[in-house]
């Protein structure tokens, strides 16, 4: 138990070397996170704008290319022999001027594309000029505005990436030396007990930092459920009850003062 006391101690160490840290690798992921997504927004309206304009240009050659067919047709008609070689000259540049009606209508409905889009970033502008920040969806973003978040989130990013490693840079030594602690400790509890040590990993990865609590006035010291009295003489006498409501392991408060005086 002192062995598992002292590893205890050593994490909590280490936990608190980290902290250190302030979070910092969690925001910094955050705000990579954050430009990422900006990022793919504004590649996504981009590319979407380029395949929009190649495809106006396409239909623009298209409509230029039906109008040279019109031109050509009725100077044909002019010199046409007979009533049949004119109507089928007469079918042929209606059917271009569908063509051209047709590639119109889709320039058209790229345009209004476009401009509905404009109008949405127009109210989302409006909407974070209000501070109304919940109701801006991805698409109402204005343009220019993720373009200045994701320079200002990447200047975030590079100060608060050099500010973490001059944590790291003056805390690295520390560390290291705290993690080749626990790495022997661990060590020397699995020669002596594998199963403590199992149990006592299952409950820090469960989320409880302090696994092993002291026996306090006959109760857990980590939820201050009591301890039922047929186990006092066995925590007294160095032994450990599991504690039945938080699953923590009680001992005597002699064991963290032996850890602390290793």
């Amino acid at each position: 138990m002192r062995l598992l006391v002292r590893l205890q101690r050593l994490d909590s160490e280490l936990f608190e070397v980290l902290s250190e840290q302030r979070g910092l690798p969690e925001e910094i992921n955050d705000l990579k996170s954050q430009a990422t997504a900006y990022t793919s927004i504004l590649n996504a309206r981009k590319k979407k704008h380029d395949e929009s304009e190649v495809q106006k240009r396409l239909l623009a050659a298209e409509i230029q290319a039906s109008q040279e067919k019109i031109k050509k047709y009725k100077d044909a008609q002019t010199t046409a022999r007979n009533n049949k070689e004119y109507d089928a000259l007469s079918k042929q540049i209606e059917f271009e001027e569908l063509e051209i009606k047709k590639a119109e209508s889709k320039i058209k409905a790229i345009d209004e594309e476009h401009q509905r889009q404009l109008d949405l970033e127009a109210k989302g502008k409006a909407l974070l000029d209000e501070n109304n920040f919940d109701e801006v969806t991805d698409e109402m973003m204005p343009t220019e505005y993720l373009r200045t978040r994701i320079k200002s989130i990447e200047s975030e990013i590079e100060e608060k990436s050099s500010e973490l490693t001059a944590i790291i840079n003056e805390t690295q030594s520390e560390i290291d030396a705290l993690n080749e602690k626990i790495k022997a400790q661990r060590a020397l509890i699995l020669q002596l007990d594998k199963h403590a040590l199992s149990n006592f990993d299952a409950l820090r990865s469960g989320g409880i930092q302090n696994v092993v609590v002291k026996f306090a006035r006959g109760a857990c010291g980590g939820c201050n459920s009591r301890v039922p009295a047929s186990k006092h003489a066995t925590i007294h006498q160095g032994g450990f009850y599991t504690c039945e409501a938080c699953g923590r392991i009680v001992v005597h408060e002699r064991f963290f003062e032996e850890a602390i005086n290793d």
